[in-house]
């Protein structure tokens, strides 16, 4: 069942000194040296949908069919997520989600990159993908299927998070 609202989660605070990263309220950081992107750990509710499956069924009509959960930590790479149904990895997917009640952010496309079982939720980990990689994937004939609306990573998540990242010296990313 999806949280009612969308809350902070602390995990860790990153040091602040020359050359590294602040950030814009209301969020906060989260660093590992063994990640490629600086993760914001969030709790916020969300829904999926399925683009194209594993098996290769196109979803494009079904539009109907959602998957809810939470995201639990976000990067200009992609979505950790909490899903009530399972997906497989590389299925392609549209996400939509609110940050911190701040941004709306929908069809953002996405790949299923691994999913954990753990009781009844799984563990989901999205890469955030563009129509450019979505052509080695889908065939002319199903890219021509898709809605205009299914955006890539740049145009959308990667403008709004740079309005909340920026470093030390206030240069913005924008």
């Amino acid at each position: 069942m999806m949280k009612d609202t969308s809350k902070i989660k602390f995990i860790n605070d990153m040091e602040v000194s020359n050359n590294h990263l602040k950030i814009n309220k209301p969020f906060k950081i989260q660093s590992d040296n063994q990640r490629r992107f600086i993760r914001l750990e969030i709790s916020t509710p969300m829904t999926l949908r399925k683009v194209k499956d594993v098996i290769g069924n196109l979803w494009s009509t079904q539009k109907d069919y959602k998957i809810h959960g939470d995201i639990l930590n976000i990067s200009p790479g992609g979505v950790l997520a909490d899903l009530e149904l399972p997906l497989n990895e590389n299925d392609i997917v549209a996400l939509r989600f609110c940050l911190q009640d701040v941004e709306n952010l929908e069809n953002i496309l996405g790949l299923v990159k691994r999913v954990d079982h753990d009781d009844d939720r799984y563990l989901t980990g999205i890469e955030f993908i563009g129509r450019k990689q979505l052509e080695d994937r889908l065939s002319k004939a199903e890219l021509e299927l898709l809605s205009d609306e299914l955006g890539d990573f740049e145009t959308r998540v990667e403008k709004v998070l740079n309005r909340y990242l920026y470093s030390e010296v206030g240069t913005s990313h924008e």
